[in-house]
């Protein structure tokens, strides 16, 4: 089952956050994000004035805090997954038999 929903700001900065710990550029990020120019430009400022990350010769680096947010979020995303698996196990086996 493939659910189409909107990405969370959360997701968001995760997936920039990722793209960032590997050193890409710019244009690489927004596509990593999946987000067009103005929406990713919006994302970038705010995740820079949190102190999240710096760009050094043209490619993205994650501060300190940046890394330890990134640490916290690759744990909750995790725990964000299992319990999504458990809440469709839990709709499947509550389902009326038709």
């Amino acid at each position: 089952m493939i659910e189409n929903r909107r990405r969370t700001k959360t997701e968001i900065i995760y997936s920039i956050l990722r793209g960032c710990s590997e050193g890409s550029k710019k244009t690489r990020l927004m596509y990593l994000a999946k987000l067009n120019y103005s929406v990713f430009m919006k994302y970038i400022y705010n995740m820079k004035e949190m102190n999240l990350m710096e760009f050094n010769e043209g490619k993205c680096v994650l501060t300190d805090k940046g890394k330890r947010v990134l640490e916290l979020l690759d744990k909750y995303m995790e725990m964000y997954s299992k319990l999504n698996e458990v809440r469709m196990k839990l709709e499947e086996l509550m389902q009326t038999e038709s």
